[in-house]
């Protein structure tokens, strides 16, 4: 038997899309060596295999579902999907004694990305300090590449990833979460997933006091933060739940709790509590309404506060919807003491000097911002002092401002700098936390003394010294 060696052309595939519809051809063309028997059959039977399972036969009467012949015995596929990806064998049947020619194509259909997520239903609920799974199962041709967004912003993750797992330490993680899939066939695809973390309820007032006068229209404000499951508010004072009516009304707009109060009545002054409550905890917000003074602010001018060797000018301004009956200024000097304790020989912590209260009268302004100044005297050259101003109403007293530092000239033809390491030549001022009403209530406060005429007595003569002297060695001499 003569063995026929074959000589194959390379095999032409074609893929086209022609209004939605996909259609590709596989062709094959055998060359023969000339007059060497036994030439294929005109027309050739020719079979057409998916992988093992025989799709077409040339010699079969009933055609093929999506696939038919060309009369070149090209292969046509309508309609491609997923599972038209795969090896196409043609073979060719000769007469016996010769075999049948084979030759295979790998076809690849290329379609868009799918998505399903995990879960399915695209929601998850679990509660603060759990575990969060979620993820995308992703499909198409080529590959798809997986992204991740959280409420529409792009994640910035090491690498693509088609699940994550995180632990719900707080309630900033939940939120919409989507996976964005694409391949570059066709457009992206997103897969939307819904965390919540069920956790207590977390607010925070807007204001921790509200200033107002009677007559005038107040509003206690809260910001409530979403919770699961919802939390439940209401507004107390004084242990009991406010009633409300026409005068006194409950709004929530955007998170925001509002307790407002049309026409402020002097019984509507006081201390509120704002409570929100769910199964997982409850959270309090004290509010305070009241008509004492709001919190005085020193005003810091280089020209107005005229500082000089011996004196300042201390200028504030304080909102009272009422006439400010007195204003009680404290000062005393600010060091920085050596300390062998710290490492670079210096400590800020507080000095135990005491403050000196200085009382200044109000005006007859009703308001609501009121201004003063006060020219302190007497002050050491080259030092740094601090201030606090607190104001008084016909309803009680404000908390004490922040605390202002400042510093006294040199004297003349001296230029010795303050004596303190913090000094600045702008005058600066620093809130009071814990230390703001201890400086009003519990610190020791003392009037300053004038200490010249004491100083007068304590020290001798330099007059009677000299005449001593004299008289004594006038005695030795004589």
């Amino acid at each position: 038997m003569q063995v026929i060696k074959k000589k194959e052309r390379r095999k032409k595939e074609e893929r086209k899309k022609e209004r939605g519809k996909e259609v590709f051809f596989l062709s094959s063309f055998f060359d023969l060596p000339p007059n060497l028997p036994p030439y294929p059959p005109d027309p050739p039977h020719v079979r057409w295999y998916r992988g093992s399972d025989l799709l077409l036969d040339s010699a079969a009467v009933q055609p093929a579902a999506r696939a038919r012949l060309l009369p070149n015995c090209s292969l046509v596929l309508d309609q491609l999907t997923a599972v038209d990806s795969a090896h196409y064998t043609c073979e060719v049947i000769r007469p016996e004694p010769w075999g049948p020619i084979k030759q295979v194509h790998s076809v690849r259909v290329q379609y868009g990305p799918t998505v399903k997520t995990i879960p399915e239903d695209g929601f998850v609920e679990v509660r603060k300090g759990e575990y969060v799974d979620i993820g995308c199962e992703a499909s198409g041709s080529p590959e798809p590449t997986i992204s991740w967004e959280k409420n529409g912003a792009t994640m910035q993750l090491l690498e693509h990833r088609s699940r994550m797992r995180f632990k719900a330490e707080h309630r900033q993680l939940a939120g919409v979460y989507q996976c964005v899939v694409a391949n570059g066939v066709g457009d992206a695809v997103e897969g939307t997933i819904t965390v919540t973390i069920e956790d207590a309820p977390v607010a925070e007032a807007v204001a921790s006091s509200v200033h107002t006068a009677l007559g005038l229209r107040a509003a206690l404000a809260v910001r409530l933060q979403p919770s699961a499951p919802p939390a439940r508010a209401a507004w107390f004072m004084g242990g009991r739940s406010v009633r409300t009516d026409d005068r006194v009304i409950q709004i929530v707009q955007d998170g925001i709790h509002q307790l407002i109060f049309r026409t402020v009545r002097l019984s509507d002054l006081g201390n509120y509590t704002f409570r929100a409550e769910n199964k997982l905890g409850m959270v309090d917000v004290a509010i305070r309404l009241t008509a004492v003074p709001n919190t005085a602010s020193f005003k810091i001018d280089a020209v107005l506060n005229r500082p000089s060797a011996n004196s300042y000018t201390l200028i504030w301004e304080v909102d009272s919807y009422s006439t400010i009956i007195e204003y009680n200024l404290w000062l005393r000097p600010y060091y920085a003491r050596p300390t062998p304790d710290s490492s670079d020989g210096f400590t800020t912590e507080q000095p135990q000097n005491r403050w000196s209260k200085i009382v200044v009268p109000g005006d007859i302004n009703d308001g609501p911002i009121h201004s003063a100044s006060y020219t302190v005297r007497g002050l050491t050259p080259s030092t740094v002092y601090e201030a606090i101003v607190t104001s008084r109403n016909r309803f009680g007293w404000s908390k004490p401002s922040a605390i202002l530092h400042f510093a006294t000239d040199p004297p003349v033809n001296n230029n010795r700098r303050p004596s303190t390491i913090d000094y600045s030549e702008t005058p600066i001022l620093e809130d009071l936390e814990t230390e703001r009403s201890q400086n009003s209530t519990q610190a020791q406060i003392s009037e300053r003394n004038s200490m010249t005429d004491a100083s007068a007595r304590e020290t001798p003569s330099l007059i009677a010294i000299l005449c001593s002297i004299l008289v004594f060695l006038k005695a030795i001499l004589s």
